[in-house]
C-alpha cells in the first residue's frame, strides 16, 4: 500500500502531465524521438521568439503522440462507422485510412506552426508596446540607473507585458544564471521575436562596450520608433482605404447588380446553370455575402492589432 505523500505525489504528477501534455508524450516517447529530432530544429528558434519554455525533444514528442492519437483514434472511429452502415471490407480500410491520415496531417501541421503564429502574435503586441518602452528607458538611462536596474524596472511594468517578459529574461540571465549584461543582451537580442526591439538591444550592446552615452542612443532609438511608428500608421491609413473600396464593390455595389440582372432574368424566364433564379438569389444572399464578409474580417482582424 502506498504511503500518504506518495500517493499525494503520483496524484499531482497526474495533474501536471494533463495540464501540460508534453510531459505525458515525453515520458511516453520521449526516447525514441531523438534520431528525429534533426529534422525540427526549425521549431526551436520559433519557440525561442513565441517564449515556449519547454524542451524541444519534449515539444517534439507531444506532435508525434497527439498526430499518431488523431490518426488512430481517427481510423477506427470511421472504420466503425462505414462498417456499421454496411461498406465493404477494403472501402471501410480506404476511408478510416485516408480520413485517419488527413486527421493526423491537420493536428501535425497546427501543431508545427503554432510556435511561429504565437512568435508573429508576440511581435506585433511588442512592436505596439516599444515607443513606451524606449522611452522609459531613455528616462531611466538619463537617471543614471545602470543597464540591469533599467531591465529590471521594465520588467515589473504590467503596461508592456511581452517586453517586460523578455526584460525579465535579461535580469535573470544576469542575477541567476551570472552571466554579464553583455552576454545577457546579446541572448535575449536572439530569442526576441521583434527585429526592432532586438536592434536596439544590439545597439545598447555597442553603446555599453564602446563606453557611449546610453541617454543619447535611447533618445536617438526613441525617436527612430517614433518614425517607424508614423510610418506604419500610415500605410495602415492606406490598406483601410483600399479595403473600403473593396468592402463597397464586393458586398454593396456587385449584389446589388446581381439582384438586378436576376430581377431581369425573372422577367424573361429562364435559369443559370441549371439554377432557378430564386435559387441562385438565395445561394448569393445566404452564402457568398456572408463569406465574402468573414473574409474582409479576417483580413482586417490580421492587419489591425488592439491596443
Amino acid at each position: 500500500m502506498k504511503a500518504p505523500k506518495q500517493v499525494a505525489d503520483d496524484a499531482t504528477k497526474t495533474l501536471s502531465a494533463f495540464k501540460a501534455p508534453w510531459l505525458i508524450a515525453h515520458r511516453r516517447i520521449g526516447d525514441r524521438v531523438q534520431k528525429f529530432l534533426p529534422y525540427f530544429q526549425d521549431l526551436q528558434g520559433s519557440m525561442q521568439k513565441a517564449a515556449i519554455k519547454i524542451s524541444l525533444q519534449s515539444y517534439v514528442s507531444m506532435i508525434i503522440l497527439m498526430s499518431g492519437g488523431a490518426f488512430v483514434s481517427s481510423f477506427i472511429l470511421t472504420a466503425a462507422l462505414v462498417t456499421i452502415a454496411g461498406a465493404p471490407i477494403l472501402l471501410t480500410v480506404l476511408y478510416a485510412l485516408g480520413l485517419g491520415v488527413g486527421l493526423g496531417a491537420v493536428v501535425f501541421g497546427i501543431l508545427y506552426g503554432l510556435p511561429a503564429f504565437l512568435a508573429t502574435s508576440r511581435k506585433k503586441k511588442m512592436d505596439l508596446e516599444l515607443p513606451y518602452v524606449a522611452s522609459h528607458l531613455s528616462i531611466l538611462a538619463a537617471a543614471g540607473i545602470p543597464p540591469t536596474r533599467m531591465f529590471k524596472l521594465i520588467g515589473d511594468s504590467r503596461t508592456t507585458p511581452e517586453v517586460a517578459s523578455d526584460s525579465n529574461e535579461i535580469v535573470r540571465d544576469v542575477e541567476i544564471l551570472g552571466s554579464d549584461i553583455m552576454s545577457a543582451l546579446e541572448r535575449e537580442r536572439e530569442r526576441s521575436p521583434s527585429a526592432v526591439f532586438a536592434d536596439v538591444l544590439e545597439g545598447l550592446v555597442a553603446t555599453i562596450r564602446s563606453g557611449g552615452n546610453m541617454k543619447s542612443y535611447l533618445l536617438d532609438a526613441t525617436h527612430t520608433i517614433m518614425d517607424l511608428r508614423r510610418v506604419a500608421a500610415k500605410q495602415l491609413i492606406e490598406s483601410l482605404g483600399v479595403f473600403a473600396e473593396v468592402y463597397v464593390t464586393l458586398l454593396i455595389v456587385f449584389p446589388l447588380l446581381l439582384i438586378v440582372m436576376f430581377s431581369v432574368m425573372t422577367l424573361i424566364g429562364g435559369g443559370l446553370g441549371g439554377f432557378s433564379v430564386t435559387m441562385m438569389m438565395s445561394l448569393i444572399t445566404y452564402l457568398i455575402i456572408p463569406i465574402c464578409g468573414v473574409a474582409i474580417v479576417v483580413m482586417l482582424d490580421n492587419m489591425l492589432t488592439e491596443d
